[in-house]
């Protein structure tokens, strides 16, 4: 199986993790990202050289512009045209949302050169996308072979538009198998939450439910952001701030050091009109780490979680609560989800399993009518 994939965020090394893996399975792999990308936030640009890594083939595309979530906003067509004559894939993935210009432009290039073509989406709520990228994304779909979902409900979203389209859910990006952790003493639950402080997180559901959580217990707080003030001010109105650790914003890579701290992690996300849970990617490293998990039903937080872990009622403070209660006043329900979370992870999102899964999914999508 030969494939290129189209991606801004495979020019961090650090995220290539399932193309080494599909590699590593025996695919030929060649990735198309920026020649020169700028990161949402600031932070020096990043130029990215013609080069192998670990087998990948990374392709610098010149690029030109920037889109509200950071991507590039076009990419220079003739040289994505050369990467797929020179490399001649048997399966082109593009993981820009459907309505960019390079979605567009890249399902254009694979019709006119016979290339089977997935288009990959995250998006899990409706949109109501101005013209031209409403145009974009209706030639990005009618063209695609097939396509890729984050989760189930971003896949269901478009088959709901294109029913005859063949699709299935696999996120993006996996995750490494992560060692056995050793855990540090603490108090008989030690909660924690990891997230930016926005009211779309729901901390402050969380406070709300630790109000009636009876019993020995601390709340260690991962993230900063702009709600920051108003919710240490809401910790010591109801009286739990003495409980509460506020570590400020980590880097992920200081995460490893979250994990052995806490019993559970609990992501309490509230959806908004504008703001869905696609991918949470903290609630399954801290599974995979064996930290048990504890999130609402806020988009694909369910999905993630399946059977390895509590789910209540989003907005809702009393259904935390007794899901809290549950694991303080069960040592055995907690060693119980905490193996059976690992397990999930290592099962289904790992690298490994992602890119098994994605060369799986690209082996009945070369088997489908080409239009």
């Amino acid at each position: 199986m030969r494939a290129v994939i189209v991606s801004h965020l495979y020019v961090d090394p650090a995220s290539r993790g399932k193309l080494r893996a599909l590699v590593g399975q025996g695919a030929a792999v060649a990735v198309a990202v920026p020649a020169r990308w700028t990161p949402p936030g600031g932070g020096a640009p990043i130029e990215t050289p013609f080069s192998e890594d670990n087998g990948v083939r990374v392709v610098p595309i010149p690029t030109r512009g920037r889109q509200a979530d950071g991507s590039p906003a076009t990419w220079r067509t003739g040289a994505l045209r050369r990467l797929l004559t020179d490399f001649r894939p048997d399966i082109l993935q593009v993981e820009e949302e459907p309505p960019t210009p390079v979605a567009d432009a890249a399902m254009r290039l694979a019709r006119q050169l016979k290339i089977p073509a997935v288009a990959f989406t995250a998006m899990s709520l409706t949109e109501a996308y101005p013209f031209m990228a409403r145009l974009r994304r209706r030639r990005t779909l009618n063209r695609a072979t097939a396509v890729l979902g984050a989760n189930s409900i971003a896949t269901g979203l478009v088959r709901a538009e294109h029913p005859t389209l063949p699709g299935t859910s696999i996120p993006r990006l996996g995750l490494p198998v992560p060692p056995a952790l050793s855990v540090e003493p603490h108090a008989p639950l030690a909660i924690g939450f990891v997230g930016r402080l926005v009211p779309e997180k729901g901390l402050d559901v969380l406070f709300r439910a630790c109000i009636k959580l009876y019993g020995k217990w601390t709340l260690t707080v991962a993230g900063t952001g702009p709600d920051q003030e108003r919710l240490e001010a809401l910790a010591e109105q109801i009286g739990i701030a003495s409980r509460v650790t506020w570590l400020g914003g980590i880097a992920r890579s200081e995460l490893v050091n979250v994990w052995p701290r806490i019993d559970c992690l609990v992501a309490p996300s509230r959806t908004s009109p504008g703001w869905v849970e696609t991918y949470p990617s903290q609630v399954l490293e801290a599974m995979s780490h064996g930290v048990v998990v504890v999130v609402s039903d806020s988009g694909a937080l369910p999905e993630s979680v399946g059977k390895a872990g509590l789910i209540f009622p989003e907005g809702q403070p009393e259904g935390l609560t007794d899901a809290l209660t549950r694991l303080l006043e069960d040592a055995a329900l907690r060693g119980r989800l905490a193996a059976e979370g690992r397990r999930r992870v290592i099962a289904e999102y790992v690298d490994d399993a992602i890119a098994r899964k994605t060369l799986a999914f690209w082996e009945t999508v070369r088997k489908q009518p080409r239009g």
